[in-house]
């Protein structure tokens, strides 16, 4: 038997000529498991019931009704039921809103009615309430008032953008969004192609917030509109984000229309990647090569961004987006699970020139690839690593977010500390139109950028291949070494002082409070910023670092605090390792290689151990003092690298 909540409301329901609700439950209520908890903040918070039952009086509904659900925090499925029918389930999502679903004529009965919302098998944490049957249907009640919206950029022309409407209280709101075809639309968010649309709301106040991604601005404006009433929002949005010289691109993109799962129809899809302000979007359904060039088209967003075909080879043991790739290209066989059969596959491919290992920490058929015994994380041996011939890592993956954020990146380091010269990126792998943002994680490539439409695709690839590449969830950090070298470059010819400059930038919605330098993955400067979420420029640090005495691999990366606002919420960890979640948004650069020997060639810190030992020999005296030396010089640990050794 599960814990159950029992209401009886002794209102019957009659059949009016006007609109009527009648409250279910008034109060916001806790349902869980009794004894566990998800997140840290339900620990103490006594659990209402597993199973929600309600129950009331009613009279047969002979047209259309619906029923309004508020609910926070819903990651699996709640099925909610009326006198034992199934109405739909709760929304997936972990941002407050209201679910409407339809009551069917007939649903309701006369007499004694039961309502029930049935807990999924895993635990999962929601809030759940008020709870509201209407009298009429979900397009009645929500067409009560409308909003006539207009974004611009500064220059008064129109764009591709991001609506998000909410209640005072942060509540995403449901809407109905016209005109079809021109709007992808979910509760509280609205994606338009050219900055218009009409929203249908019920009477109320709401915040109206319009963005375009990282880049851009947030514009908002408070609009209180009465039944009858029709009110008009005008906003403007604003670059804040420099970033000139580079290109913005999500390489891990799904749809509903030929991944099979996720809700973003291709058509829909459009919309969101050019109202995200991604100009380079690589199509990445599972298994499928999927063309967006037509339906760009179609929707007419051509000219936002430039369409790549890729293909997300998923497998059980790890999944590889691959591209470019021509559209009648062969299709690699997804069963196959020895490396070193399928990625040389993958790469035979027609026209694939990059290949990247997706969300390397996720567990997926009983497999982790960065994981178990696949991977040690300190010494950056894999087992697979004679196989492991590709460009690209995931080390943030927005849909798919880890409990620390710096898991992935340390992985990282340590292949490339193993010597492995792979690329560090970030994406969102969205297969959604708003539960998981697309372009939340994305890569910055150095490309010109002048036509977001004509991208130079052979200079890009290039940059995948060179690191020339910079990670951002919702910072940007960029670094240069005397002022001559930058991300991707080998420094050499260098002095005894290396000057390191590094520079932080972000929208005014994203706040910055802390930068750090790593050298091989030590972590060997770090300062505290003060950013009073000024636009553009929000840190420029000025370092000055000895020359080291070997080779070392320099990264900046700069964190702050995570956003929680509805219109660009940080998600949860998608497999939690803990109960804690500490909201960041993050940005990286990839290395820049110093040359401190001037041999004018980068030497990985295992490939530098190894030499060491040679000279050594076994003599382990010479060994434990000739490693710590090494140690303070190079800033890594030998004996961690090489654990077999004395």
């Amino acid at each position: 038997m599960h814990p159950r909540i029992t209401f009886i409301t002794l209102l019957l329901l009659a059949a009016p000529a006007f609109a009527m609700e009648t409250v279910l439950e008034s109060r916001r209520l806790h349902l869980g498991k009794p004894g566990a908890y998800e997140w840290d903040e339900f620990k103490e918070r006594a659990v209402d019931a597993e199973r929600l039952e309600l129950r009331f009086q009613g009279k047969a509904n002979a047209t259309e009704q619906s029923l309004r659900l508020w609910q926070r925090d819903v990651k699996l499925n709640w099925p909610v039921l009326l006198n034992g029918k199934k109405l739909g389930l709760l929304t997936t999502a972990e941002t407050a809103l209201e679910t409407i679903l339809a009551l069917p004529p007939g649903s309701v009965k006369d007499g004694e009615n039961v309502l029930t919302i049935e807990p999924p098998p895993n635990l999962d944490d929601i809030e759940i309430g008020p709870v509201i049957l209407e009298s009429q249907t979900a397009k009645g009640y929500l067409s009560a008032a409308k909003i006539v919206v207009s974004v611009t950029d500064e220059s008064g022309a129109d764009m591709p953008c991001r609506l998000t409407l909410t209640r005072g209280d942060g509540t995403l709101q449901p809407v109905l969004a016209e005109p079809l075809g021109d709007v992808a639309a979910r509760v509280g968010v609205v994606y338009t192609r050219n900055g218009k649309a009409t929203l249908s709301v019920p009477a109320g106040d709401y915040e109206l917030r319009a963005g375009r991604g990282f880049e851009w601005g947030i514009a908002m404006q408070k609009i209180n509109v009465k039944a009858g009433e029709t009110a008009s929002a005008s906003l403007k949005l604003k670059r804040e984000v420099d970033t000139q010289g580079w290109i913005a691109a999500d390489s891990h993109i799904h749809t509903l229309t030929h991944s099979g799962h996720g809700d973003a129809t291709i058509a829909e899809r459009m919309l969101t990647i050019a109202g995200e302000g991604i100009e380079l979007a690589i199509s990445t359904d599972h298994n499928h090569h999927t063309d967006f060039a037509p339906a760009a088209a179609s929707a007419g967003v051509a000219s936002a961004f430039t369409p790549v075909i890729g293909n997300e080879v998923t497998t059980k043991h790890g999944h590889f987006n691959a591209f470019p790739m021509s559209a009648n290209a062969p299709v690699v066989d997804s069963k196959q699970e020895d490396w070193s059969k399928l990625i040389p596959a993958i790469r035979a491919v027609p026209g694939v020139k990059v290949i990247t290992l997706n969300h390397p920490r996720d567990l997926h058929s009983g497999f982790v690839p960065l994981g178990g015994l696949h991977f040690n994380p300190k010494t950056g041996r894999h087992r697979d690593a004679a196989a492991m011939e590709i460009d690209a890592i995931e080390v943030i993956t927005s849909a798919a977010m880890q409990s620390d954020i710096h898991l992935l990146f340390q992985d990282w380091f340590a292949l490339l500390n193993r010597g492995h010269r792979i690329a560090a990126v970030a994406s969102s792998d969205s297969h959604d139109v708003n539960r998981f943002i697309l372009g939340q994680g994305r890569t910055y490539v150095a490309a010109k950028d002048a036509d977001p439409a004509g991208l130079d695709l052979d200079e890009v690839w290039r940059s995948y291949h060179e690191s020339r590449l910079l990670v951002s969830l919702g910072l940007l950090t960029n670094m240069t070494v005397d002022g001559r070298f930058g991300v991707g470059d080998l420094a050499t010819g260098l002095k005894d002082k290396l000057k390191v400059e590094i520079t932080v930038s972000g929208p005014a919605w994203v706040q910055a409070d802390r930068v750090e330098l790593y050298a091989n993955g030590i972590l060997i400067r770090e300062q505290a910023v003060r950013d009073d979420h000024q636009p553009g420029i929000k840190a420029r640090l000025a370092l000055e670092l000895p020359k080291p005495a070997h080779d070392v691999h320099l990264v900046a990366i700069a964190t702050g605090p995570g956003v929680k606002e509805p219109f660009w919420e940080i998600p949860r960890p998608y497999q939690p390792k803990n109960k804690t979640f500490t909201s960041r948004v993050i940005g990286s650069t990839n290395p820049i290689w110093i040359d401190a020997d001037g041999d004018r060639r980068f030497q990985s810190a295992y490939s530098i151990a190894q030499s060491l030992i040679q000279r050594l020999g076994n003599d382990t005296g010479n060994w434990n003092e000739a490693a710590k030396g090494f140690d303070d010089a190079v800033g890594i640990q030998l004996q961690s690298l090489l654990p077999e050794q004395p």
